[in-house]
C-alpha cells in the first residue's frame, strides 16, 4: 500500500536535507533555502554568550565533546574551535523537521544512557579513551549500541561534517582555498598531506 501524499513528502524532504548537509547543497524543492541555512550558520557564530534555540545546555555540551571526538584538532582546528555543535542546534531548530529533531535528541540521550550504564558517568566525563571506544561500538552498531542506533551517529557525522567545512577555518584552512583559482593544471603533484578543495 503507497505511503499518503504527506508523510511521502517528508520522508523525502528529509531525506533530501540529509543529502543536502552532506553535500553542501541547499535548495533543492523542500529543503531550507540557501538563505536559511547561511542565516542558521551565521547566528550560530555570532560571537557572545550562546543561547541554545532547541537543544538543552547539557545536549549542546554533549554534541559539542561528540563533534570535536568526530573532528579533532590537529594542525588545523577541530570542530569544537568552529563551533560546529552551536551551528548543528540552529540547523537543527531551522531546517530539520519535528521527527528528526526528536531522534537527534533521542540519540543524545542513548549515548548517555549507555555512558552511565557503563562507566557510571556522563559521556563527558568519561575518559578519552573510553569515549572513543563507546563511538567506535556506536558506529559499527554494536554491544552495548544496537543497529539502529547507527543512524543517529550517520545524521551527527553529516551535521558536524556541513557545519565544520561551511565554517571559515574548515573551507581555508583544513581544505586549500584560491579566491581567485589559476590556470588549468593537468598534471597536479599529491602527496599524503595533500588537502582537499574548497569549491565556492
Amino acid at each position: 500500500m503507497p505511503q499518503p501524499l504527506e508523510s511521502a513528502v517528508q520522508a523525502r524532504r528529509s531525506a533530501l536535507l540529509r543529502l543536502g548537509a552532506l553535500c553542501g547543497l541547499a535548495g533543492a524543492p523542500g529543503l531550507a533555502s540557501s538563505a536559511q541555512l547561511l542565516g542558521a550558520v551565521a547566528a550560530a557564530n555570532s560571537g557572545g554568550a550562546y543561547e541554545p534555540v532547541l537543544l538543552t545546555r547539557d545536549e549542546l555540551q554533549l554534541t559539542a565533546v561528540l563533534a570535536e571526538l568526530i573532528i579533532p584538532k590537529t594542525d588545523t582546528p577541530g570542530a569544537l574551535a568552529v563551533g560546529a555543535h552551536r551551528t548543528i542546534d540552529h540547523l537543527l531548530k531551522a531546517c530539520a523537521l519535528a521527527p528528526e529533531q526528536a531522534r537527534f535528541k533521542a540519540g543524545l540521550a542513548r549515548i548517555e544512557a549507555v555512558a552511565l550504564a557503563e562507566g557510571g558517568k556522563r559521556f563527558k566525563a568519561l575518559a578519552a579513551a573510553r569515549q572513543v571506544a563507546l563511538l567506535q561500538a556506536l558506529d559499527a552498531g554494536r554491544a552495548p549500541f544496537a543497529a539502529e542506533d547507527q543512524g543517529f551517529f550517520r545524521q551527527l557525522k553529516g551535521y558536524v561534517a556541513f557545519a565544520y567545512y561551511t565554517s571559515e577555518a574548515g573551507a581555508t584552512r583544513e581544505l586549500a582555498y584560491l579566491p581567485i583559482p589559476g590556470g588549468f593544471q593537468g598534471n597536479y603533484k599529491l602527496t599524503r598531506s595533500s588537502r582537499g578543495w574548497a569549491i565556492q
